[in-house]
């Protein structure tokens, strides 16, 4: 980043005089995060890997994007488990386009409704279906590729939002059968903020929302149509991409171990809190699938009180609804919401033992508390 950052602000095939790599460094960078992110999502090309602002960004893109294209009343599918970055899009399109969203709950696993999905799609069929591919409250992995599978049975287009599950496992659009694919950089996949990529696949037709110079066809009145210029207007964000290229470097070369490290790190997270009497831990199966992000509150003692006592003591958590309130609906938690642990590669075990002890320690004072009332 700090290379790109230093040379000169051009971009190649823009500016004269800037063929030389090393003094535009930013449109090879351009082509090697395709070409691994074309190997990250095992799709074969790579240039229908368009480069945004991040997941939000992305997510707009997609929904907008395919929203504008369906007629007034069309039918959309999400779920309850869905990110904010979700959710208000699909509200603002209802108000806009009058289209009707359905959301989908869970079966008594805590699974998406499988059952309650194949008799919404032979129903009311869906023109659209968006799903999370993992909790960012929960971390709970879901099975989303039998369930698009239906949805493009009666001609849906597919989106998944990948944030939370990019980089901790496989995400394949074509196994999933998803049609548009958005995540972030600087979430499971270590890059920078400020951004993210939006899949598409070839054959989806989409409105660009955001439209402008992109160096070429500069002659046309409307915004060209090829990927990835279609999605891609105005100046790019090259310290980012640069961070964002070493970080799928990365991932390629160095990440087995890290990822090995943070599913042991994240069980050993569950067990121990599981254990703890006086603290509930949601959507907590043994056997389960799930991304290093675990929700748990205390008995007696406020999620944003204990956020507090936490931190005091050298954890760092966060409290809330997390940007996902029909999730805290659904898990019995709203309005107040949760406490959220998040696990990475670059801990050690013993500071999930002291985070373990802290928890410990705060979960049995409200006990003493009432003791000492009761007395």
């Amino acid at each position: 980043m700090t290379e790109v950052l230093q040379a000169m602000p051009a971009v190649m095939g823009r500016t004269h005089g800037v063929s030389d790599p090393t003094r535009c460094p930013l449109g090879p960078l351009v082509q090697e995060c395709r070409e691994r992110l074309a190997t990250l999502l095992d799709v074969d090309d790579m240039h229908h890997n368009a480069l945004t602002a991040g997941a939000t960004a992305a997510l707009n893109q997609a929904i907008w994007g395919i929203g504008l294209t369906l007629p007034p009343g069309a039918h959309i599918i999400t779920s309850v488990a869905e990110h904010n970055a979700v959710l208000r899009p699909l509200r603002h399109l209802q108000r806009h386009r009058q289209v009707r969203v359905t959301y989908l709950g869970f079966d008594a696993t805590g699974a998406l409704d499988a059952g309650a999905f194949s008799r919404l799609v032979a129903d009311d069929p869906p023109a659209l279906v968006v799903f999370t591919h993992a909790s960012n409250v929960t971390g709970r992995v879901y099975a989303i590729g039998p369930l698009f599978e239906r949805a493009k049975a009666v001609g849906a287009i597919t989106v998944l939002d990948a944030s939370q599950a990019i980089g901790h496992r496989p995400v394949h659009p074509r196994a999933l059968q998803a049609d548009l694919v958005a995540f972030p950089a600087h979430k499971g996949l270590l890059g920078p903020a400020g951004v993210g990529v939006l899949y598409m696949a070839p054959g989806i037709d989409m409105e660009p929302l955001l439209v402008g110079g992109t160096g070429e066809d500069s002659d046309a009145v409307f915004h060209p149509m090829a990927m990835p210029a279609r999605l891609e207007a105005g100046t790019p964000n090259s310290p980012g991409i640069a961070g964002f290229t070493a970080a799928l470097r990365w991932q390629e070369q160095d990440s087995e171990a890290y990822r090995h490290r943070e599913r042991e790190l994240a069980a050993s997270l569950r067990a121990g809190l599981r254990a703890i009497p006086g603290v509930r831990l949601y959507d907590d199966l043994p056997d389960g699938e799930y991304v290093p992000v675990v929700s748990f509150t205390f008995d007696g003692l406020s999620v944003e009180e204990a956020g507090h006592q936490l931190a005091a003591r050298g954890i760092v958590c966060r409290t809330g609804l997390h940007c996902a309130p029909l999730m805290h609906n659904a898990l019995g938690t709203a309005p107040e919401g949760t406490i959220r642990f998040s696990v990475s590669g670059c801990m050690t075990h013993e500071e999930i033992k002291q985070a373990l002890g802290v928890v410990t320690d705060l979960a049995i004072r409200p006990a003493i508390r009432s003791q000492e009332v009761e007395r």
